[in-house]
């Protein structure tokens, strides 16, 4: 509020101000014409709204407030005059039956100023205090409750402190014999007297048997010192030695899949197989696949009809959709093509243990509606029990054929080699990680990305020197 409204409220038998009407600090700022206080600094008489209703008072119709509370976390708080605020209308009983309620203890049964929730802050403070009354008189060891508070300085009961100090006893003992005795294997030769031991064993007063040596006493005698300093300096020696084996069988193994990188590109009898599915499950249909030599010619590259939709999340992956497989060639369609084009060569897939299972699948179903087709007309639609026999006997078939046709395959995978030439250790696995494939998720483009990879992998070889017996004609 102003001065002038400050004053003008003092009346005219006074000559000073009212000091409950009077700001205690200058305002930090302003909200239009209305002034703004810090904590603790606006005229004492005015009121927030919730104040006013822990005072069981209201706004009245129209009242606007004469300052504001700047506050950090609610913004500033409007203040009002008390003297124009009206009373509420009071609480029905039942209501106010609630109320109380809410604010009696279960446990005292007394009504508090605040709500209750399992027992008061009394009754809280009694039961840790008789909690820890029995603590106190509960033994640490044997967890038997006593009439009398136990001693704090071991909180045990008689019989369970004189096992305790005889275990102190024995383990005291033990350390005296231990420190005094040369820790050399079957050594009996004496080092420090059990007198001395026993002495800085007190100095020490530790009760719970972690006492520390001298840093003056030998551990060993002489000769064991030396045996003990040879046996240590062996163990380096093959420590030192087992790391140059490894190091140097790393090396070998690198240069072993630069040198699988190079011939693979050169071999004739090389191509790169891919596949693009309908997902990641395990009944997951193919819908392109691509065979390319090891020169880059495409041998194979053809969409394959699911007989199904494919879903949009595999679709969003590869960007084959449903409408693009309307008219592609089935799987059994394709086969002989890839028969023909796999026959006599290595085949590289990139995730072998993903395409494999793929093809697998596709075989399996191959290879079951042949049999279907076979077994129709022996089998009528009435005999449930053969035509369920039939089935079984035609998958399981199936499976044996397409697993006797996918283990005929000479398939090496790249995805192994790869991730271990880049070497990106993962601490968690305990191995390199992964490497994905940057090939656009098309078919005969995730093939061209595994010969980009063995040509990655050739080309270090020749940088560091260590293929180089390969000629100019092999770099691609």
């Amino acid at each position: 509020m102003s001065s002038t409204t400050a004053a003008a409220e003092v009346p005219a038998s006074r000559t000073e101000a009212d000091p409950e009407r009077v700001a205690r600090a200058e305002p930090c700022g302003h909200v239009g014409e209305v002034s703004v206080y810090g904590w603790g600094q606006a005229p004492p008489y005015l009121r927030t709204q919730t104040q006013l209703g822990g005072e069981r008072l209201k706004l009245a119709d129209g009242q606007q407030p004469l300052a504001y509370l700047r506050t950090r976390d609610y913004g500033d708080v409007p203040l009002y005059d008390l003297a124009g605020a009206v009373k509420m209308k009071p609480l029905g009983s039942k209501t106010k039956a609630a109320m109380r309620r809410r604010r009696t203890c279960p446990q005292c049964g007394k009504v508090r100023t605040y709500v209750v929730r399992r027992q008061c802050d009394v009754c809280n403070r009694r039961a840790q205090q008789a909690r820890e009354r029995k603590q106190a008189r509960t033994c640490w060891d044997c967890r038997k409750v006593f009439p009398r508070p136990l001693p704090k300085e071991h909180h045990r009961c008689g019989g369970c402190r004189r096992k305790q100090l005889a275990e102190l006893r024995r383990k005291a003992a033990e350390w005296v014999e231990r420190v005094t005795v040369c820790a050399g294997e079957e050594c009996s030769v004496k080092l420090v007297t059990k007198k001395e031991a026993r002495a800085h064993q007190r100095q020490q007063s530790l009760h719970w048997g972690s006492w520390s040596r001298a840093a003056h006493w030998p551990l060993r005698c002489p000769p064991c010192t030396e045996t003990e300093d040879r046996r240590q300096a062996d163990q380096r020696a093959r420590r030192e030695q087992e790391e140059r084996e490894r190091q140097e069988a790393e090396r070998q193994a690198a240069r072993a899949r630069v040198r699988w990188a190079a011939e693979a590109l050169v071999d004739p009898d090389v191509v790169v197989l891919d596949t693009e599915t309908t997902g990641l499950h395990g009944t997951a249909r193919i819908v392109e696949i691509a065979v390319l030599s090891s020169s880059g010619e495409v041998l194979l590259d053809t969409l394959v009809d699911p007989s199904g939709p494919i879903p949009a999340e595999a679709s969003q992956l590869h960007g084959i959709t449903t409408e693009m497989v309307a008219g592609a060639p089935a799987f059994s369609r394709v086969l002989p093509d890839l028969e023909r084009v796999l026959e006599g060569k290595r085949c590289l897939i990139y995730n072998d243990v993903y395409d494999l299972g793929r093809l697998r699948h596709e075989l399996t179903l191959h290879h079951l509606d042949h049999a279907a087709r076979a077994s129709a007309s022996t089998t009528t639609a009435g005999a449930g029990a053969v035509a369920e026999e039939v089935r079984e006997q035609a998958l399981a078939a199936a499976r044996t054929r397409a697993a006797a046709w996918v283990d005929a395959l000479h398939v090496e995978d790249v995805m192994g080699p790869y991730s271990d030439w880049v070497g990106d250790w993962n601490d968690y696995w305990g191995n390199n990680e992964w490497q994905a494939l940057r090939g656009g998720h098309r078919a005969a483009g995730d093939c061209r990305a595994v010969l980009d990879c063995l040509r990655a992998m050739k080309r270090s070889g020749e940088h560091e020197g260590g293929e180089g017996d390969l000629d100019e004609g092999e770099a691609l």
